[in-house]
């Protein structure tokens, strides 16, 4: 029961720290999984208390001596030769340590180049049974020519097998050229093609469309995410807004160039028309005409502003002054209108103003008060949102002159926070769990060769992100954390194991780790394949929130299967190399009884040999 104790209380508190950092940061990663690091914790306490109280009692109580079924005889048998087996590849590879450690050092590299190298995005997009689609106009669109099209878009799509209902909203954000489309699916079980696939035939569909710009997308996996297109970059600068507007638009025609992206937009656009008035000053004066009256004239006829309110039915309603609409829309007509002088004639416009047309933004965006223009973008099928905003930023970053700056907005400034959150939480928890091992161990060296199978095991993990099964995403990232508790499970068994032996025996690193990693190869190996097939589900889960579960059991699968096999030969290595070199140990002429001090002399016989001594040698009295 000693041997025991020691190991299962140092993998219970080690898995239940790991979660710790997740339980206690904010923004939208705490808020999602700061439930799951709770759950998790507590059910690993609680079966750490079970593991020391109610396990041996059932064990004392259900098992039986003697008497193996077959089957049990055959594990047993095969075991026992694995094994063996093992004893013989641990005991040859220790002779060849540099060679380990080169191997090491080339697997830490590589995990370094893959997590450059692997797409990355917030979340993977998730089948939620909807799709939109943002609908863009000419600026001189009214909301009867987009809606026009938007019933087009309707017709076209109508058809589909998987919808179950279609509508559209015009008008969307307060401006009449531009609309908003949904299209909702039906149930999983009710169709045979995905989210993705529909959302290609949609928008193949509405590339036919030749009178507006209709970019369909799948709405934001996770909440808070903002609305709009996935990729939104920020350019901004103390300049004019004209300057933001060409380095923007530099900037998009490049990224529209790459061949990355459905479409790239820029939200600053000077295309609405504008009209200059200038006022003959010397003419005016002349005529008895104030300029201010001018101006006054100007802003009731055309301003569109409210000169009073009236009330009808307990309902205020504004008043507001225009001519006929054929004088607004003509800025050439300007010139008809006439202004009364201080002498009281009427003056025509046309004799003291100059009308001049030109373009000018719709609107002056600013950003953290700043002039700014948003490039938002929809990468093409294959291409993440984290490796689209890379490109985007690629690109922009040699083209912007001295006094501007890039920031993000929408998905793509939630995904950069995450992502950086993230980061952190994995190096406290690497702390944190560093921390516990030491205290555990009493030992600052421990801990470490333990801990070295971290890096093995997020190698294996990365190779199937970098393969493309995956992106390296909020939900990946909480299963590399959860990752670093499952696989130091291992490197406690075998060094705690390997401690005990050398107090007990007076083994030296060598024979100790040799004859832990023979005795522990049963529990490792037994331990991975459940909490393996444990994940087995997360990895052939369908429906609602698919992608996040397969993720997650995607890293810790592949990590804990690859992790295990390095973990077998580098933990001995590390061993032989970092552990202290003198323990204390029970002395050989102390009293014992007789078949003890016979088990020791035949142990050291066989250790002098080569040979190492089967696990129940350890323990048995003759």
């Amino acid at each position: 029961m000693k041997e025991i104790t020691g190991p299962v209380v140092a993998m219970t508190i080690t898995l239940a720290a790991v979660f710790a950092p997740l339980a206690f940061i904010g923004g939208l990663t705490g808020s999602l999984f700061r439930e799951f690091a709770m759950t998790l914790a507590g059910a690993v306490v609680i079966s750490g208390i079970v593991a020391l109280t109610i396990t041996p009692m059932m064990s004392a109580r259900l098992l039986k001596r003697g008497g193996h079924s077959r089957f049990q005889q055959a594990v047993d048998n095969t075991f026992d030769r694995v094994s063996a087996r093992y004893e013989r590849l641990v005991h040859g590879s220790l002779n060849y340590r540099p060679v380990t450690v080169l191997i090491v050092l080339v697997l830490v590299g590589l995990t370094g180049f893959m997590f450059m190298k692997t797409s990355s995005e917030l979340a993977p997009e998730e089948d939620e049974g909807a799709l939109f689609a943002l609908v863009t106009a000419p600026p001189y669109a009214t909301t009867e020519y987009t809606k026009m099209y938007t019933d087009q878009m309707r017709a076209l799509t109508e058809d589909l097998p998987e919808l179950d209902a279609n509508f559209s909203i015009v008008g969307f954000g307060g401006q009449t050229n531009s609309g908003i489309s949904v299209w909702a699916l039906k149930d999983w079980a009710e169709r045979e093609r995905s989210q993705k696939e529909i959302q290609q035939d949609i928008q193949a569909r509405l590339s036919k469309i030749a009178g507006v710009e209709a970019l369909v997308f799948a709405p934001p996996s996770l909440p808070g995410a903002g609305g709009g297109l996935p990729i939104s970059l920020v350019i901004q600068s103390t300049g004019d807004p004209s300057q933001v507007y060409e380095v923007a638009e530099q900037v998009r025609q490049e990224a529209q160039a790459s061949g990355r992206f459905i479409v790239v937009q820029n939200s600053l656009a000077f295309n609405a028309q504008q009209v200059v008035i200038t006022v003959d000053r010397e003419r005016a004066a002349a005529l008895n005409l104030p300029v201010r009256d001018i101006g006054s004239t100007l802003s009731l006829l055309v301003g569109g502003g409210a000169i009073a309110q009236f009330d009808r039915d307990s309902n205020s309603y504004d008043i507001i002054m225009q001519v006929p609409q054929e004088y607004r829309e003509n800025p050439e007509r300007l010139g008809d209108f006439f202004v009364r002088s201080a002498t009281g004639q009427m003056v025509p416009l046309s004799a003291v103003v100059t009308i001049s047309t030109g373009v000018s933004a719709a609107a002056i965006e600013q950003f953290n008060q700043l002039n700014s223009a948003t490039i938002s973008a929809l990468p093409l099928p294959g291409v993440t949102t984290g490796d689209g905003l890379a490109l985007i930023e690629d690109i922009a970053r040699p083209l912007l002159p001295d006094g501007f700056f890039i920031d993000y907005s929408g998905q793509s400034r939630l995904e950069i926070e995450q992502g950086n959150t993230i980061v952190i939480a994995f190096a406290l928890a690497v702390v944190v769990i560093y921390l516990v091992l030491a205290a555990q161990f009493e030992s600052f060296r421990d801990p470490f060769i333990i801990m070295m199978t971290v890096p093995l095991s997020i190698f294996g993990a990365m190779l199937p992100l970098n393969l493309g099964l995956s992106t390296l995403n909020i939900y990946t990232q909480v299963g590399l954390i959860t990752l670093i508790g499952l696989i130091t499970k291992h490197g406690i068994l075998m060094v705690e194991f390997a401690n005990q032996q050398r107090e007990a025996h007076g083994l030296d690193r060598f024979e100790a780790i040799v004859a832990s990693a023979k005795v522990r190869l049963r529990p490792i190996l037994m331990t991975t394949a459940a909490m393996s097939l444990g994940v087995v589900p997360l990895i052939i889960a369908s429906g609602a929130g698919a992608a996040a579960r397969f993720s997650m059991g995607l890293v810790i699968f592949t990590g804990l299967i690859i992790g295990t096999m390095f973990t077998l030969f580098v933990v001995p290595m590390f061993y032989s190399f970092i552990s202290a070199k003198e323990m204390g140990h029970v002395e050989d002429d102390a009293p014992q009884p007789q078949g003890r001090r016979l088990a020791s002399s035949r142990r050291r016989d066989e250790m002098k040999s080569g040979r190492c001594l089967a696990p129940a040698a350890f323990f048995s009295l003759e």
